[in-house]
C-alpha cells in the first residue's frame, strides 16, 4: 500500500489529499459560480472495525508544517483537514475540504475561501477564519526558528483578512497562475491548524504530539517509533465518514523484511 495523503484517506475514509501535484496537469473544479462538492459517503460500503496501517518510520517531529516526508502526512493526517484536497478517483481534480466554496478575483489577485460552519476541532472548539489566518501566516511568513518548505509557494501573498469568521482572503502583490496556487491551498502538508495551538506552543509544534485537529480521526495514544492509535471522529462534519472504526499506523522500514514480516503474520493489513 502506498503511503500518500490520497492513497490513505481513500483507503479509510474517502476523504484524502497528498502532495503537491505539478500545476501544469492540475485540474480545478470550482469557479465564482460553481460550489465544489466534497466526497459523499457510499451507503454500500462497509463499516466498523480496524485498518492496520504500515507507514514509512516514525515521523523525526510532529509539525507537518515543518515537513517534507511522508513519515509526518502518513501518521498524522487522518487527524487533519486541508482548505482544498485532490479528488482521491484522479489525485487531480481541485475539490472542497474546509472551504466549500472560493473565488478567484478576474485579475488573478484575491482567493476568497467561504468556510464550513459548524466544523469542531477534536478538542470541542469552534473552527472559524481566525485559525485558517493562524495557519496560512504561519506557513507564508514563518517565525524566527521555524522553516517551512511550502514557504516559496505562497511568495506572493500579501495579507491576508478575515472578513468574518467564516470567510478569508487571500491577498495578492501578484497573480499567480490559479492552478498554480490552487495546488500549493491543497497540499496535504498544509494541514489547518487551531490559532490557539500555535499561540501556546510559540509558533512550533514539533514537540507537540497531539494538537487537535478537525480531521476524520482522533489521537488515542501513541507508542515512539512502532505504533500511533486513532480512533473513528463521531463529529466529523463529511457526516457518514470515515468508515472504520480506528486506525492502528505502524511505523516500519519501508521495502523491508520487518514490513514484509508484518504483512504476512497479519499485523498490518
Amino acid at each position: 500500500m502506498t503511503t500518500d495523503r490520497r492513497t490513505f484517506l481513500r483507503t479509510v475514509t474517502l476523504a484524502g489529499g497528498g502532495a503537491l501535484i505539478a500545476p501544469a496537469i492540475l485540474r480545478t473544479e470550482a469557479s465564482a459560480q460553481e460550489t465544489p462538492s466534497p466526497i459523499r459517503p457510499d451507503p454500500a460500503a462497509k463499516r466498523g472495525g480496524t485498518l492496520r496501517y504500515a507507514v514509512h518510520t516514525a515521523p523525526s517531529h510532529f509539525d507537518v508544517h515543518q515537513s517534507g516526508t511522508v513519515a509526518n502526512i502518513g501518521a498524522q493526517s487522518p487527524m487533519y483537514d486541508t482548505l482544498l484536497r485532490r479528488h482521491p478517483k484522479d489525485g487531480q481534480t481541485i475539490i472542497s475540504d474546509l472551504a466549500w466554496k472560493w473565488d478567484i478575483a478576474p485579475d488573478g489577485k484575491k482567493y476568497t475561501f467561504h468556510l464550513r460552519k459548524g466544523v469542531k476541532f477534536h478538542d470541542g472548539a469552534d473552527f472559524t477564519a481566525e485559525d485558517v489566518k493562524a495557519t496560512y501566516d504561519r506557513i507564508v511568513r514563518p517565525p524566527k526558528g521555524v522553516v517551512i518548505p511550502r514557504t516559496p509557494l505562497f511568495a506572493t501573498v500579501g495579507d491576508i483578512v478575515v472578513v468574518d469568521p467564516h470567510k478569508i482572503e487571500f491577498r495578492m502583490t501578484e497573480a499567480r497562475p490559479k492552478t498554480f496556487m490552487l495546488g500549493a491551498f491543497a497540499s496535504g502538508w498544509n494541514i489547518i491548524v487551531r490559532k490557539k495551538s500555535l499561540e501556546e506552543n510559540g509558533g512550533n509544534l514539533r514537540q507537540v504530539m497531539n494538537y487537535p485537529g478537525t480531521g476524520p480521526f482522533k489521537h488515542v495514544s501513541r507508542k515512539d517509533k512502532e505504533v500511533w492509535i486513532q480512533e473513528r471522529n463521531p463529529n466529523y462534519w463529511n457526516k457518514g465518514l470515515p468508515y472504520v472504526d480506528r486506525l492502528e499506523i505502524y511505523h516500519q522500514m519501508p521495502f523491508s523484511a520487518e514490513l514484509g514480516a508484518a504483512f504476512l503474520s497479519g499485523k498490518v493489513d
